[in-house]
């Protein structure tokens, strides 16, 4: 359902879109790069992550096979070609239904701990910007548990200088199905659920 959403809504997102029952292992060169010849954007790992980079990790035990496609500067764009702000990458069950869960992922790449409330609160934007682009579209429905995941991939959890307030993570779950947690990995536990 939500691949065959994408492919009527999103086809170029579909013709970038990697499959695999692996862990997923995500990592944005993008900062690491931005001074060298070699520019790298956000990077896709299955089964083993990458040395030279911290990473956001989906553990994959379960062997689902999954959907992930990775969002660039073409991924969303305003009328006039200019893009719109998005997240990383989102992430899916390939055989999913209305009961199936989708997962945003946004990294933010700073060890200074003083600039997570900045950090996180963007990342937060960019995570809601980009669930709102799909389900407007339709690519998936209230009854899909929606995960966004926001990461610091360089500190360890719990970030420090920024939380978020039980009452509304409770609220966004409630009313819109949405699990919004910062992290730094999760766990696929089958098409229904993932371990946040």
């Amino acid at each position: 359902m939500i691949k065959a959403n994408i492919t009527n809504h999103y086809s170029s997102h579909i013709n970038k879109c990697s499959y695999s029952d692996k862990s997923i292992f995500i990592a944005d060169y993008t900062e690491q790069t931005k001074t060298s010849l070699t520019k790298k954007g956000v990077e896709l790992f299955f089964q083993n992550p990458p040395t030279d980079i911290d990473v956001f990790s989906l553990i994959n035990n379960a062997n689902l096979n999954t959907g992930s496609i990775v969002f660039d500067n073409t991924s969303f764009v305003y009328s006039n070609g200019n893009p719109r702000s998005q997240c990383e990458c989102v992430i899916f069950p390939t055989t999913a239904n209305t009961d199936s869960w989708i997962l945003f992922t946004e990294l933010k790449y700073s060890n200074k701990d003083y600039n997570n409330g900045n950090n996180l609160r963007k990342a937060i934007n960019q995570l809601y910007k980009t669930r709102t682009y799909y389900f407007q579209k339709g690519i998936f429905g209230i009854t899909n548990t929606c995960y966004l995941l926001a990461s610091l991939p360089m500190q360890a959890e719990p970030f420090a200088n920024f939380s978020l307030p039980p009452a509304k993570m409770q609220s966004l779950k409630l009313k819109y199905n949405i699990v919004l947690r910062l992290k730094n990995s999760a766990e696929i536990i089958d098409d229904e659920n993932i371990l946040v």
